[in-house]
């Protein structure tokens, strides 16, 4: 039973979401890793993008985090989300926590008062997609660390006597 739900989807599939994962993985490492160490880059994607939510953040509480603090917070995110999607570990948490940061500095950016087509048709959209892909897909386990993970880690369920 097993063997069926795994040739649900054929190789040449597989091999797509595989290199879907990669791809997302490194452009998602890329960003992460050159905002953190190029200061200047990250500044202006930080103005760009996530200026306001930034601001929402570090403001309100007695406690509140700075705002350079939670930009760096979001920077080491992507590189993070980045590398588990690369080696495909936590493939589905990290699809999802990278859904979660990509609407973070997309809906700041769009103009709710003067809708239009251009809005909805972007990058950030089309890399929300192919998140929800690899989500739907369970790409970690297709070349990745989570295949492994699943056959070694999985709870083996004893045969009872009782038959």
């Amino acid at each position: 039973m097993k063997n069926a739900a795994k040739s649900k989807i054929s190789h040449s599939l597989r091999l797509v979401i595989f290199f879907l994962r990669l791809t997302l993985g490194l452009n998602f490492f890329y960003l992460g890793f050159s905002t953190i160490f190029n200061v200047p880059l990250g500044r202006e994607l930080g103005a760009r993008s996530f200026a306001s939510l930034y601001q929402w953040l570090s403001s309100g509480a007695p406690t509140a985090i700075p705002v350079s603090h939670v930009q760096l917070y979001f920077q080491w995110a992507f590189l993070i989300i980045g590398a588990c999607l690369v080696i495909g570990l936590f493939t589905r948490l990290a699809s999802i926590i990278g859904i979660g940061l990509t609407l973070a500095g997309y809906l700041p950016t769009v103009n709710f008062s003067a809708v239009s087509a251009s809005q909805f048709i972007n990058d950030e959209i089309l890399i929300i997609v192919c998140l929800l892909v690899l989500v739907a897909a369970n790409a970690g386990s297709y070349l990745g660390i989570d295949s492994f993970m699943h056959i070694h880690f999985a709870p083996r369920h004893k045969k009872s006597s009782e038959e």
